[in-house]
């Protein structure tokens, strides 16, 4: 007889480990989520769809699905805009790491000179680990990291601290040094081609949900329509879970694949004082962004990313339609004062003035706005501590799992992660689950 999986939310993470489970021939049946992240939707429904050439796992899965040709077409270039006046595009010649990094950094004229030096004497300190890294960054802001190595304050605000927003989601005065440190290793520091930027022109949703859940139906996964109340659980673990009504679904395993806010009404309350596996999810928070997506009756010629300081948008997303001869441009705003007081005419307004300030040529065209996406919880807060309370993803009970992108991956909380958390989940599975 096969085993059995209940994957509790049809998130990317959810979707990922059943895939990864079908294919060893277990049973699969995926419960839908009422909630997702910005990053378990369509592209409309949150955060601009991005794929970093570091992003190992998001590729071989869009190979798997046979929509990996729309990020070669796609591959933006990475610009800042420090003084509000010019910009500067980060460029990466083709060297073999570190040399890659060295000649970038060494060239990027957005960093003033001193602090483009500084960074240099770290980097190739660290290389030879001389001295190593601390090992209590997660304890330390990086805005404090970073002044110890010798950035500026102009450095941190106007280069370090738009790049920690976009990879991040916050301020470098916010997030842990070892979150940025780790982000700017993976994307960055080792080699070239993990820096490459992809902004698929289609959707999240038509690139990875619709033909992922067409395989799934494939392999045989059965999709329930209706959604759990609560999980019952007896002596060893998990006995079943009850779905809104009646029906109770049984089997081997269970996994929640569901936002971390979620996870606490599914569980008895005696479950959640005995546990401080389920305790730590409390302290995991979200930072809240809006995004404002436009049409703009003007091609750029080719996908770019802007890195903004001093604006009230945070980055930009750039992607040229030649053929229709328009550009769709995506604007970010993470967490700050009064984000949800505006209206979407002021937030309009507001993009009308970064446009006019980053590209003057384009408020001549015509634009049109789709419309305004406000995200309470658009990203992990990657504050100082934060990593700590990011769970593993087996369970104190034996066919007990959690998924996400906000588990414990080591990745921030993204695409990337979530299917991370996916295969680690599997991994543990099939390694033989629970272990004391």
């Amino acid at each position: 007889m096969k085993s059995t999986a209940l994957v509790i939310g049809d998130t990317l993470a959810g979707l990922t480990a059943a895939l990864l489970l079908a294919q060893q021939e277990v049973a699969v049946t995926v419960l839908p989520v009422q909630d997702r992240s910005p990053f378990d939707g369509p592209f409309n429904g949150g955060l601009p769809f991005v794929v970093m050439g570091c992003d190992v796992t998001t590729h071989s899965l869009l190979e798997l699905l046979g929509t990996n040709a729309h990020l070669a077409s796609n591959r933006a270039a990475l610009e800042f805009s420090p003084d509000g006046r010019r910009l500067v595009r980060l460029r990466r010649p083709r060297l073999p790491a570190p040399l890659d990094v060295m000649a970038s950094v060494g060239v990027f004229s957005g960093l003033p000179a001193r602090d483009r030096w500084r960074f240099l004497i770290w980097m190739e300190r660290t290389w030879e680990q001389d001295p190593a890294l601390p090992i209590d960054l997660d304890s330390h802001t990086a805005e404090a990291w970073l002044r110890g190595i010798g950035q500026s304050e102009f450095a941190r605000t106007h280069v370090w601290t738009p790049l920690s927003r976009f990879l991040l989601g916050d301020d470098v005065k916010v997030i842990s040094a070892a979150s940025l440190l780790h982000s700017l290793m993976r994307c960055f520091l080792l080699g070239s081609r993990r820096g490459q930027i992809a902004i698929p022109h289609s959707s999240i949703d038509s690139l990875i949900y619709k033909p992922l859940r067409a395989l799934l139906v494939g392999w045989g996964v059965i999709f329930h329509t209706a959604s759990v109340d609560r999980l019952h659980f007896e002596m060893n673990g998990v006995g079943g879970a009850h779905m809104k009504g009646e029906e109770i679904l049984a089997a081997d395993r269970y996994i929640l694949a569901l936002p971390h806010h979620h996870i606490s009404r599914l569980l008895p309350e005696r479950i959640l004082t005995k546990f401080s596996y389920f305790q730590q999810l409390a302290e995991l928070t979200d930072s809240p962004a809006v995004t404002l997506h436009l049409q703009v009756e003007q091609s750029i010629g080719s996908p770019r990313i802007v890195l903004l300081a001093g604006e009230t948008f945070h980055w930009m997303c750039l992607q040229p339609d030649a053929s229709r001869k328009e550009t769709r441009i995506s604007l970010v705003a993470h967490e700050q004062a009064g984000l949800w007081e505006r209206s979407d005419d002021e937030w309009l307004n507001e993009a009308g003035i970064v446009l006019q300030h980053t590209f003057p040529s384009l408020p001549k065209a015509h634009v049109s706005a789709p419309g305004v996406v406000r995200t309470k919880r658009a990203t992990l807060s990657n504050r100082p501590g934060v990593a700590s309370h990011r769970p593993l993803q087996q369970s104190p009970f034996a066919n007990l799992y959690l998924v996400g992108g906000w588990t414990d991956t080591g990745y921030p909380s993204t695409i990337e992660s979530a299917i991370v958390s996916g295969h680690r989940c599997v991994d543990v599975i099939l390694a033989g689950g629970h272990k004391e």
